[in-house]
């Protein structure tokens, strides 16, 4: 009887490792069942996924470390992931689609001319070249982009490239072969108004030349009007912050500033906010600016012309503004901000609004402690410093702000 149920029992063990083997291989059989259809569903968003391009690549003229030689470029027609997919699904030619291709056509046809860009650490002066395609080649190029299931870039044939007005020659004839200094702050939290009298100011520092012994921040921008395309925003008038055009064109001149501080110019007029902008860290390096009574103004002691450069990115908020000019035998350092004084932040402040319902709030100041700031500028040859400067700035303790309806 005992051996009987000793056999009994390594059977019905047995026979549960068996079930238990098969249901193990059942699980694992419908794993790679599932996996299979997912895999294959993960290659398909993968390749739905993929951006829609056309492109080619060209030698063009450059200017490095002060030889002229030449370097390759890519130039490409870049739809988005996200909008490329939806093309491919209509598998044609959209009207939007047709239009960007026009206007690409056209850019290249006009040529993008010279300017500095960064190559492995160092300036180089790049010259853009009008290329000349074959409009009706460019489209079914593209539409065989569109219709093609492996979803790779597209090339297209340059039929002609030619130099573009400003080649590399406009900028060396005038010795502008070096960087003199870059400009950084970060707008981002901007409001939509903010935001675009940024741009319109950016803008009239993209690819510009400065010719002249003094430069002038306001003549160099131009009036601030409605008809160059400012709009309302808040700007600082006396101890409150109000609603006043142009608002926000400061983040231009405090960017232009350091770009141009950073380049060693001489400051001949400058002046800091009322109070710490939080737009503006660090702090003790901003310049205020109200046409037509506050200038931002340097000394060109360069020896040639300076040439602006501009980018900015909404997204994160980054603007930069960079100035090209002769080549400098020095450079220039700036120290960390010193706070030499502080004065504590004040009561919160209301005012009463009649653009706000009753009882709406709104927060249109942030507190910041008053004080004084120091900032040191050296100028450094062989190592050596040669001349020291300090710049200060004193700002008034500033309350938090809202405002209320009546």
């Amino acid at each position: 009887m005992k051996v009987i149920s000793l056999l009994l029992s390594a059977g019905l063990a047995l026979g549960a490792a068996s079930a238990q083997a098969q249901t193990t291989q059942a699980q694992t059989n419908q794993a790679q069942a599932t996996s299979a259809p997912n895999a294959q569903q993960s290659s398909v968003q993968a390749r739905a996924a993929a951006p829609l391009v056309l492109s080619f690549q060209a030698q063009v003229p450059a200017y490095r470390a002060g030889q002229k030689t030449t370097v390759p470029v890519t130039r490409e027609l870049r739809i988005p992931a996200e909008r490329a997919a939806i093309i491919r699904q209509r598998g044609i030619i959209t009207q939007s689609l047709g239009e960007d291709l026009d206007k690409w056509v056209r850019e290249l046809a006009s040529g993008g001319g010279a300017r500095f860009e960064q190559q492995q650490g160092q300036w180089v002066l790049v010259q853009y070249d009008r290329f000349k395609l074959d409009p009706e080649a460019a489209r079914a190029a593209l539409l065989a982009a569109v219709k093609d299931p492996a979803m790779k870039p597209a090339q297209v044939k340059v039929l002609s490239q030619t130099a573009p007005e400003r080649d590399l020659n406009f900028f060396i004839s005038r010795g502008i072969t070096g960087h003199l200094g870059t400009g950084n702050t970060n707008y981002k939290g901007s409001s939509k108004a903010r935001m675009t009298n940024i741009h319109v100011g950016a803008s009239r520092f993209k690819d510009r030349l400065f010719e002249g012994g003094t430069f002038s921040f306001n003549q160099f921008l131009g009036p601030i009007n409605r008809a160059a395309g400012f709009v309302d925003g808040l700007v600082i008038a006396g101890d409150r912050t109000e609603e006043g055009l142009g608002g926000g064109i400061c983040q231009v001149s405090t960017t232009v500033f350091r770009s141009l501080y950073r380049a060693g110019l001489p400051v001949l007029e400058r002046s800091p906010h009322s109070y710490q902008v939080g737009y503006y860290k660090p702090q003790g390096l901003d310049a205020a600016i109200y046409q037509p009574t506050l200038d931002l103004k340097f000394k060109n002691d360069t020896g040639g012309a300076i040439w602006f450069q501009t980018d900015w990115n909404d997204a994160t908020g980054e603007f930069n503004v960079y100035a090209f000019g002769k080549p400098r035998d020095f450079e220039v350092r700036l120290s960390e901000p010193r706070i030499i004084k502080t004065i504590p932040a004040p009561a919160d402040r209301t005012i009463v609004s009649s653009k706000l319902a009753a009882g709406q709030r709104q927060q249109i100041d942030w507190a910041m402690p008053g004080g004084t700031l120091e900032v040191d500028r050296l100028f450094v040859r062989d190592g050596q410093v040669f001349k020291k400067e300090t710049l200060k700035s004193n700002y008034r303790p500033w309350p938090n702000i809202f405002l209320v309806g009546k």
